[in-house]
């Protein structure tokens, strides 16, 4: 790490900016796609809650996690309240270690968000089988990973219009 350089320096975020991120989800979310391969898909709102709350805490809490899930509760037609419980559960997770996990690279960041998704895939897996759901299989469980793989894309691609462009 050089020292007579300084740290890159982001514009502030504005609220616009992540409220349209998380309509971007939601749309991705509710695509009609062919029956085998939502089973690969992340879910994109919990990896948009993870990246806010560990980038802009005050901006994405506990609250507006659980505010969130209900949203996504409603629109994909799921049990009530399972994301809701599944995003404020990850979200304090995160807020647990908020400010270590700013420091992480983006591949110790992965292994995090690896593990905060299967939490997230196990609070809703957990919800469903208490009322009496069958089991959805180990296959559920699939989607973390792939949302680990892309947590340095998507990290890379909310970053952009926030650099100072300097020529």
């Amino acid at each position: 790490m050089s020292y007579d350089r300084p740290q890159e320096l982001l514009k502030p975020v504005k609220r616009r900016f992540i409220t349209l991120t998380f309509a971007l989800a939601l749309m991705m979310e509710l695509l009609p796609l062919p029956v085998g391969s939502t089973r690969w898909l992340p879910d994109f709102v919990g990896l948009l809650i993870l990246y806010w709350a560990i980038n802009q805490p005050r901006r994405i809490g506990i609250g507006m996690g659980f505010l969130i899930g209900l949203v996504v509760d409603v629109s994909t037609n799921s049990l009530f309240g399972q994301h809701a419980l599944a995003y404020s559960v990850t979200t304090y997770l995160v807020m647990l270690r908020q400010r270590q996990l700013v420091m992480f690279n983006l591949g110790q960041q992965a292994l995090v968000v690896l593990t905060l998704m299967l939490a997230n895939q196990l609070i809703m897996a957990l919800a469903r089988l208490a009322l009496g759901s069958a089991f959805v299989g180990a296959g559920y469980f699939l989607p973390p990973l792939m949302g680990a793989l892309l947590w340095p894309l998507l990290t890379k691609l909310l970053l952009l219009p926030y650099r100072h462009h300097t020529l």
